[in-house]
C-alpha cells in the first residue's frame, strides 16, 4: 500500500492531513532538496496545522490530547527553517525520503570559529571602483559547519607561483597569526598569482577562511578558490569561490561579488568538496598591483 494515499471513506483527522502534507511533500520532491520543497512544505504544513485547528469536531467526539505525531510534524517543520540555509551547502545523498528527513532535522551544524586579529588600519585609503562591491562587514560573520568540522591547515606546507616573495615567506600563510602589520604578511609579484596549501591528506572541506591584507580599506581582484586532488590542477578540479567578473584571469566568469578587506577575513563555503589542495588566485588590489597574504585557514573533516 502506498504510505502517502489514504482511503477516501475515512476521513483523516488534523494529525493525519499533516502527515499526509509531510510525505507528499517528500515524494514529490524526489531525491533533491531543493527551495521549493522547502517552501511547498512550509505551506502545506502551516495550511494543514490551521484546518486541524479550526475544523469544529463531531458532536460525539470527545476532546482529544495533542498527539505526539501532530508535536513531531511541528518540531519538523522548525527542524526546516533551522537548517533551509544549510541544505543547499550540504547536498543530502540519494537515500530514502524518511532518512533524509532525519538528517535534515539534524542539519543545523555548529558556527565556526576562529581567533579575529585586532584592527589596525594604516595609510591613506584609495577610491575602490569596483562593481558589485560587498560593504565592510561590522561584525564576525556566522556560518554553520557539520560537527566534527577541525582546522586542517595549520602549519601545512604552502607553495606559490611565485616561489620567491618580495616580502616575508610562504610559511606565513599557514602559521596562525592573522595580525597586520609588517612580519605577517606575504607580498607576491604583481598580476595574476597563486598560493597553494598541501593539506597532506583528502579532506571534507567545509570553509576556507582568508586574509589578504586588512590593514587598509582595499579589495583584490579575481580572487578565486579551488579544490583538488591533483598538485597541478590540471583534473578534478572544483571552483568554491570566483569574484572576477570580467574573467580577466581566464578561469571561468564570476558567481560571487568582490569585497572589501577587513580584520574579519572572508569565509568561503567549502561546499564539502572533497580534495587534498586548496588554491588561492589574487590579481593585484585597488591601492597597488601587487598581492598578499596573511592567513589562510581551511576546515573540515579529514577522509
Amino acid at each position: 500500500m502506498n504510505p502517502t494515499s489514504h482511503s477516501h471513506d475515512t476521513p483523516m483527522d488534523g494529525d493525519d492531513r499533516l502527515m499526509d502534507a509531510l510525505l507528499r511533500e517528500h515524494a514529490r520532491a524526489g531525491t533533491t532538496a531543493d527551495e521549493g520543497f522547502l517552501t511547498r512544505l512550509a505551506t502545506s504544513l502551516e495550511a494543514e496545522a490551521e484546518t486541524a485547528c479550526l475544523d469544529p469536531l463531531p458532536a460525539s467526539s470527545a476532546p482529544k490530547r495533542p498527539s505526539h505525531r501532530l508535536a513531531w510534524s511541528l518540531g519538523l517543520a522548525a527542524s526546516v527553517a533551522l537548517a533551509a540555509g544549510l541544505i543547499w551547502k550540504y547536498p543530502l545523498p540519494n537515500k530514502s525520503s524518511g532518512f533524509r528527513v532525519a538528517e535534515l532535522a539534524h542539519a543545523s551544524g555548529a558556527p565556526l570559529h576562529t581567533e579575529i586579529p585586532p584592527e589596525l588600519i594604516e595609510g591613506t585609503p584609495k577610491a575602490i571602483t569596483v562593481p558589485h562591491l560587498v560593504p565592510v562587514p561590522d561584525k564576525a560573520p556566522v556560518f554553520l559547519v557539520p560537527p566534527g568540522t577541525v582546522l586542517l591547515s595549520k602549519g601545512k606546507p604552502v607553495t606559490s607561483s611565485d616561489d620567491n616573495p618580495i616580502i616575508g615567506s610562504l610559511d606565513l600563510i599557514t602559521d596562525g597569526d592573522k595580525q597586520a602589520g609588517e612580519g605577517y604578511f606575504v607580498e607576491l609579484l604583481d598580476g595574476l598569482q597563486w598560493v597553494q596549501i598541501d593539506l597532506e591528506k583528502r579532506a571534507t572541506i567545509h570553509a576556507i577562511w582568508l586574509w589578504h591584507y586588512h590593514s587598509q580599506r582595499r579589495a583584490y581582484h579575481d580572487v578565486i578558490v579551488r579544490i583538488s586532488d591533483d598538485p597541478e590542477f590540471k583534473t578534478g578540479v572544483i571552483t568554491v569561490y570566483n569574484n572576477d567578473y570580467d574573467n580577466s584571469a581566464k578561469l571561468g566568469q564570476a558567481s560571487d561579488n568582490p569585497y572589501v578587506e577587513s580584520r574579519y577575513g572572508l569565509i568561503v563555503d567549502g561546499k564539502g568538496t572533497k580534495g587534498r589542495y586548496v588554491r588561492l588566485y589574487s590579481n593585484g588590489n585597488t591601492s597597488n598591483e601587487m598581492n598578499h597574504y596573511i592567513e589562510v585557514e581551511a576546515f573540515g573533516i579529514p577522509n
